[in-house]
């Protein structure tokens, strides 16, 4: 930023009446902070998706979310942040009101959409759905610089990877204990949604030694009797809003699976489990760890 000039050179302009000069001063001097003011970190966050306004709300920058969706959690006390709209369906008129610096969205967000709110002139950061743990605290991160606080995410970052690492330290023991340490995860039904590898779900299996029965996955979920032969020894249910338990007592009509034989299946979260935040994914790889402790 330039220095203002002495006042008597500025009276001394004046009389001269030299406007060119005013002017040139005048950009010189406004200029640099207007675009400063551009790049500055985001005051409003509007967050479109659930996970991302979990992590922002973990990350401590809840004040400053102006808009969520219905799936998003509730704001925490203090905050009064608008639902503009659901998942799929934003109310782009509300959304305007609010005036947000940045909107972040992630997989169910349509394109038309971002489009659409990149129009109105305010900057949209889609994210794509992790593959890994280390892709979610990569996110993690960024959300936490767009949101500018950095330091707050990183802090959160390295404290969960400390107690993942942990987790997954302690999980030897169970290699040792279970030879067969074939495991089964369904987090949909009707037909039946296995969570597959490549994905940052199956990591909560491979961190804990387990080998997913589901391979070479194609889409389109598979059938009861693709689980009932692959005889996992470990089955894990996700709640699926109130739904796993019923489906978790349908599985135990089949004895034959070993997990059912020897009550090695469990409910798990998916509030949780499937939303991706390190403390989540912390969180349930804790929750599984117990259980395998349970069956020692």
């Amino acid at each position: 930023m330039l220095p203002l000039p002495p006042r008597e050179s500025f009276c001394q302009m004046k009389k001269t009446h030299s406007l060119p000069i005013l002017l040139a001063f005048c950009i010189a001097t406004l200029l640099p902070l207007r675009l400063a003011a551009q790049h500055a970190e985001p005051a409003r966050i509007v967050s479109l998706s659930p996970s991302i306004t979990h992590t922002l709300q973990q990350i401590g920058a809840d004040p400053i979310v102006a808009g969520r969706t219905s799936y998003c959690p509730s704001p925490l006390e203090g905050n009064t942040s608008e639902i503009v709209g659901n998942v799929l369906d934003i109310n782009l008129e509300k959304l305007l009101l609010l005036k947000p610096d940045i909107v972040f969205c992630m997989a169910f967000t349509k394109e038309e959409t971002r489009r659409k709110i990149e129009q109105l002139g305010i900057r949209v950061k889609n994210f794509e759905t992790p593959r890994s743990f280390e892709e979610i605290c990569e996110q993690t991160i960024e959300i936490g610089k767009l949101a500018g606080m950095e330091t707050e995410a990183r802090e959160i970052v390295r404290e969960e990877k400390r107690q993942v690492a942990e987790i997954a330290r302690k999980a030897e023991a169970f290699e040792k204990k279970f030879p067969s340490r074939k495991a089964f995860f369904q987090i949909g039904d009707r037909p039946v949604f296995p969570v597959i590898e490549g994905t940052y779900m199956n990591q909560y299996l491979e961190m804990l030694g387990l080998s997913n029965i589901v391979k070479d996955y194609k889409g389109g979920g598979i059938s009861k009797e693709y689980v009932i032969e692959a005889a996992p020894d470990f089955m894990f249910i996700s709640r699926m809003s109130g739904s796993g338990e019923t489906i978790m007592r349908e599985w135990e009509k089949f004895p034959l699976i070993p997990a059912v034989a020897k009550r090695r299946i469990t409910l798990i979260d998916d509030n949780k489990a499937c939303c991706p935040t390190p403390v989540f994914f912390r969180m349930t790889l804790e929750a599984m760890a117990a259980f395998l402790e349970s069956a020692l």
